[in-house]
């Protein structure tokens, strides 16, 4: 194989269309569970936790970018009151 060898491992997942008989063929990644996934089995991200990580993944987009964190606190603080609410 050309290239990176390293970085061509197929992902250790088994397609559900072929009854759980046939590899995923997806390049795969190592995971901390010491397997290797590809983007689609690997698991989605579940963002951000913490106030803190809210208010810097927040910072990151373009209508945010001029806000101050006070202003980003209480504007996630409004956000999370109304989505309680309903």
């Amino acid at each position: 194989m050309v290239g990176r060898p390293l970085q061509k491992i197929p992902c250790e997942s088994f397609t559900r269309s072929s009854n759980y008989t046939v590899q995923c063929k997806c390049k795969g990644k190592l995971m901390k569970s010491g397997k290797f996934r590809c983007k689609f089995h690997g698991g989605a991200s579940t963002g951000a936790t913490s106030f803190e990580g809210k208010i810097k993944a927040y910072k990151n987009l373009k209508q945010f970018k001029n806000y101050s964190e006070e202003q980003l606190r209480e504007w996630i603080k409004n956000k999370l009151e109304k989505s309680s609410s309903s």
